[in-house]
């Protein structure tokens, strides 16, 4: 079955100009972009867009791009995660650009396939409690014997902290103790991430 983004042809093949004209109905901004583009090969910045919009077309949009970052990428059911690129290419649309640290689980059958992705925790600009007991009711309810952990890293630094390898550790032993495995810890820092997998320090 298509998806929405399939179904509404009409808009993917308008120039970047409707497009602006119909989200702020401004032939003022949708003039701006048409002049950066003849003049330049970059792109316009959306933010400057969305600046723009009044405060209750830009809230609509606000809430349009969040959600179509979070089911754009790969359809998740029966997606099979095969390594940390995989959890990488779900997770990085979803907290690579945000000035917030969140942590998500990828929840996921016998087969590494994916069942389902769950936000666990937002917190501040440098950390987010995470807690154990929350990860596993997830996986529980989602009748999930795997798992990746995902949470971001806002400063751009990609390198695990010592309460990073404390709760991989923790959520290791307690996901064995449930028969629910820890496939991997990912760190994503804008568009690098960090695998406790790959560096194997998950034992």
């Amino acid at each position: 079955m298509k998806g929405n983004f399939e179904i509404n042809g009409e808009y993917r093949v308008m120039e970047n100009t409707e497009l602006v004209y119909i989200l702020t109905n401004s032939e003022r901004m949708a003039g701006k972009v048409r002049e950066k583009e003849m003049r330049t090969d970059e792109r316009f910045d959306l933010n400057a867009v969305l600046d723009s919009m009044t405060p209750a077309r830009r809230q609509v949009a606000m809430a349009a791009i969040e959600l179509y970052k979070r089911c754009a990428p790969k359809s998740l059911n029966g997606f099979q995660i095969r390594c940390s690129r995989d959890a990488f290419e779900i997770m990085q649309p979803i907290v690579g650009d945000i000035v917030t640290e969140e942590c998500w689980v990828l929840l996921l059958n016998q087969s590494a396939k994916v069942i389902g992705k769950k936000r666990i925790s937002c917190g501040g600009y440098a950390s987010t409690q995470v807690d154990v007991r929350i990860v596993l009711r997830e996986a529980l309810l989602a009748k999930a014997t795997a798992m990746v952990l995902c949470h971001n890293h806002p400063s751009g630094n990609n390198r695990p902290s010592a309460e990073d390898d404390k709760l991989t550790e923790c959520m290791r032993k307690a996901g064995e103790a449930l028969n629910i495995r820890l496939l991997d810890h990912i760190i994503v820092a804008n568009d690098t991430y960090y695998s406790y997998q790959d560096e194997g320090k998950l034992f």
